[in-house]
């Protein structure tokens, strides 16, 4: 499972390294989540590309849906800890959410919550109880 996280107000990218050094540094996520600092090929009119690229997204490919409990509680803790003035845009299977710099734990659980009903695959429609035929409804 594929999950990018950017801060949009980080220009100099000093909030984002704090965020990657936290979430590396967090034992029970890194454990099981390959997590790295990479370029997210997006260019803003402050990139320099003379010196190459930037790195800008924290990737973090996470063994299921259930490590994204792991890192809503890691994202709460950073900001306790930091207090980092930069919303955090989380990306998932072309799912997008944004959290502001004052969300909430409740807030950031309902983005992760989000972020995981992207993931559930869809019902099958053998599990759902049958639809009333026509017939029923006239007796």
């Amino acid at each position: 499972m594929d999950v990018r996280l950017r801060l949009p107000d980080d220009p100099d990218g000093g909030e984002l390294k704090q965020l990657y050094d936290w979430l590396i540094r967090d034992q029970e996520l890194h454990h099981h989540a390959d997590i790295s600092l990479r370029e997210s090929g997006i260019e803003t009119e402050t990139d320099d590309t003379s010196m190459g690229g930037v790195l800008d997204i924290v990737q973090l490919v996470l063994e299921s849906v259930l490590q994204l409990a792991l890192l809503g509680a890691a994202i709460v803790e950073w900001r306790r800890a930091l207090r980092p003035r930069s919303s955090i845009v989380i990306e998932h299977d072309g799912t997008t959410v944004t959290l502001p710099p004052d969300a909430t734990p409740d807030e950031v659980q309902r983005f992760v919550d989000t972020l995981r009903d992207t993931d559930r695959p869809p019902e099958d429609p053998e599990d759902s109880p049958p639809a009333p035929s026509p017939e029923d409804g006239n007796r």
